[in-house]
Formats: structure tokens, sequence, C-alpha cells
């Protein structure tokens, strides 16, 4: 009888191990590596066992473009470039061809699909289309283990409440925090708003609500483990989620297991086993020079033409778009794009900026904390949405204009496996992301709809 036990360590680092030996682990970002320019680190070291597990493990899977889950330096310190990588399919290519130009065999897979790594152990995925996200399940022994990350699974929901169905046993990992991992460093009126995080929703209530909503014997916190390390965005680590509290509101009927925790996975279930549980991440704070960033650096002339396009994309695709401020500069589309006034305005330092222009990576400014929103007086806005036009839409899916928009849309609202599924979860972000931007400043009554969202 083959025995088969899942590991959990760094961020979202999942490892199936069979019979000693590595099958598939996830989204490797090592403690000696940083993110988002410099801002994140893990909260925990990846124990020596955990990390000889990661340079063994033949399969890769990663869940999408972010740096803690897709995380170049730490791919190939674990030499990935021997080893086989999984994705799921998505609209756009990106993430396949930027690892084969890394020099790393990638395999795509269809959704909804599973295939065997092992025996006992098969896997499958599906995209979150409109993040660029996606979901891992894996097959033991007539036991489903859900990695979600830090995503959802609207699309899909009919195919994996199916598959839970279908087993003995089930366990949700998945994100469940205050809230911190977006955009916070938010002003208006030249004032700082505290954001949803301060009002510190219970996260073992958030999420036993997730798992309640697929019907899954078990939940362990995952993908939860950041702080921030860079001087500018160090003030954030006090709406981090500290680990003593993610076990608060925690719903008795969903079988607990604490945050990397190791199991065995029988024919009965889950069960704990000895466990190496991680030391604190010592990694030092660094100034924002250490990454080439100087707030009182200013754009070139062709700095700024670059900006500028980049700006203008944005407007043609949302009909709207906002000025950025670097050094003492104001950069806005041009009004043939955009004739009203920018509603709000972004300040980031000129290295980090040019870099995420470059490289398609603008969400990476914004989850890195450091850099500023200034929404400016009565302007209404929901910048939140504007943000994902530009990181979502024009980076990681490709989208150039509105028509190729419009592409994009239809093929995302038909990924879903349920249409009234997709109609309710456009009306539920739609609606979160208006509230969010015109009742920024009330985080108690923001505190109070997030757990309604959590139950919808």
């Amino acid at each position: 009888m083959s025995e088969i036990k899942l590991h959990t360590c760094g961020n979202a680092t999942l490892i199936i191990e069979k019979d000693s030996k590595p099958i598939i682990a996830t989204d490797p970002w090592l403690d000696t590596h940083t993110a988002y320019f410099g801002s994140w680190s893990t909260s925990h070291k990846i124990p020596s066992f955990h990390l000889d597990l990661l340079e063994k493990v033949p399969f890769i899977w990663i869940s999408h473009f972010h740096p803690d889950h897709l995380n170049l330096r730490s791919l190939l310190k674990l030499k990935a470039r021997e080893k086989t990588i999984l994705i799921s399919y998505q609209y756009s290519s990106r993430v396949a061809e930027d690892l084969r130009k890394a020099g790393m065999r990638v395999i795509v897979l269809s959704p909804r699909k599973f295939i065997n790594l092992a025996e006992g152990v098969d896997v499958a995925t599906f995209p979150i289309l409109k993040t660029v996200d996606s979901v891992l399940l894996i097959k033991c022994k007539k036991n489903l283990i859900i990695n979600a990350n830090d995503t959802g699974w609207d699309s899909s929901s009919n195919f994996l409440k199916r598959e839970v169905a279908r087993s003995r046993h089930s366990i949700l990992l998945k994100l469940a925090g205050y809230g911190d991992a977006d955009m916070i460093n938010i002003f208006k009126n030249n004032k700082f708003i505290e954001p949803i995080a301060a009002t510190k929703p219970a996260p073992g209530n958030l999420l036993t609500l997730q798992a309640k909503k697929l019907k899954c014997t078990h939940a362990m916190h995952f993908s939860s483990f950041h702080k921030y390390v860079r001087e500018d965005s160090f003030w954030a680590n006090r709406y981090t989620t500290p680990e003593t509290d993610l076990k608060r509101g925690w719903d008795k009927k969903i079988g607990y297991f604490q945050q990397f925790s190791s199991i065995l996975i029988t024919e009965d279930g889950f069960k704990k086993i000895p466990t190496i549980y991680p030391t604190k991440n010592d990694l030092p704070i660094h100034p924002p020079e250490k990454y080439g960033d100087k707030w009182d650096e200013e754009l070139t002339d062709l700095d700024e033409k670059f900006v500028i396009k980049y700006l203008n994309k944005i407007a043609q695709v949302n009909k709207n778009s906002f000025s950025i401020k670097v050094g003492s500069r104001l950069v806005s589309p041009d009004q043939k794009f955009c004739k009203a006034k920018s509603p709000f305005i972004f300040h980031v330092p000129r290295k980090s900026l040019l870099r995420a222009i470059k490289s398609n990576i603008f969400d990476d400014l914004l989850i890195g904390n450091f850099a500023k929103v200034y929404i400016l007086e009565n302007q209404p806005v929901n910048f939140k949405n504007t943000f994902k036009v530009a990181s979502k839409y024009i980076d990681n899916a490709g989208v150039n204009n509105l028509e190729e928009l419009k592409k994009f849309l239809w093929v995302y609202r038909n990924s879903y496996d349920n249409k009234l599924i997709q109609i309710k979860s456009e009306i539920k972000v739609k609606s979160r992301d208006l509230i969010l931007s015109k009742m920024i400043s009330n985080k108690k009554i923001l505190g109070v709809l997030k757990n309604i969202y959590q139950r919808v």
C-alpha cells in the first residue's frame, strides 16, 4: 500500500509526496527572494526537508503570473529547466511563452480534465480568465485537495462541486485574511484612508464560509504568508494577518488543519502527522534605492512619451484613465483619448514604473503598496476597475483596444459552466468594486459588507 502525504510551505507551495518521493509542487517562492520590486518576502523560512523535496520534484504547477506564485529566480534556483511546468489554459499564452523563453518545458492543461502524474495521483486545473489565475485539483485515494491559492472558482463551480461530491473527503487550501494583498495605499484629500483590513475580519470564518459553499470536509489557510520588507511599504505590515489570528471564527463543522501541517492521505481521509513547522523569515528591510527607486528622480522627455502612450492605451480600452506622478512631474493621457479630468493620481518612483510598463507587470506596483493613489476631491471613480483594465486586460490578457476587450469578455463569459452563476458573479464583482470606490472612507461599513459578500 503506497503512502501519500501533503506538505505546505512558503506562501502558496503545496507538495505531494508518494513513498518518500515528491510528485508535484505548486508556486515555489523561496524565502531568500523578494517579490513586487523588493516589497514582499515570505513570512516564514522553508524548512530544509521541504526544500529538498522541491529540488527533486518532477512537476511544478504555476497558478498565475504574480511573483509570489511565479517567481523566476526561485524556479531557476530549483533547476526548473530540468522539470516539467504545468499551467492552466488561459486566454493569453503569456505565462507559457515567458517560461519557455526562460528555457523551461511547459505543458498547458485543458480545463477540467484530469491527467495522471503517478499511481493514485491525478490532477486537473481550470482558469479564472478575468483575473488570469487558476485553480488546481488533486485526487488521491478518493480524496480531493483544492488549491485555490488567492482566487475564486465561479467559472467552474459546477465542475468543482461535482468533484467534491464524488470525493470521500475534501480539503480547501485558500487565502483568507484581513485583505492587505491589494492596493491599500490610498489617500483622499491628502489624508490616508484606512483599508478594510483595519477592521480585522475573522480569517477562520472567511475560510470556512468558502469551504461550506463547496461542501468541503476540511480546510487550511494557504497563500497567506508574506510580509513587507521595503522601507516605503513596511508600514503595511500592520494590516497583514497575524498567524495567531488565523483560526478566529472557525466553523467547527469544517475539519481544521493548522497552517503548514503535514497530512497523510488515506482511504479514510486526512490524518495529521508529525510536522516540521517553519521558523520566521528574518530577511532584512531595505531602502527603495536597493531596487533602483529614487522618489525624487524625474522622468526624461522620452520616458514621459512612453508613459503617456500607456495611459492612452488604458483610455482607449476603458474610456477613462488617470494621471501618474513621478518626482515632481505629473503625466496625463492625451485629451483626444481622455477628455475628462483625471479622477485620481498614481504616485510611483521612476525605475519601478518604467519596468512595470515595459514588462507588463503593472499589477506588481499595486500589490507592492509602496506606490500611492490620490483620489481627487469631488471625483467619483471606480478606480479598481480602471486599474483592472491596465493590470489584467492590457498586461495579462494582451488586450490593446476596445474591440479586443469585447472579444476577451465574450470568451470569458462563455468559459463558465453555469450561466446563472456567471451573471451572479458579474453583478457581485461590479457591485463590490463600485461600493468600494464610493464608500472607500467608511471602513466599518465596508468590513460588514465584506462578510456579507463572502456569504453570497
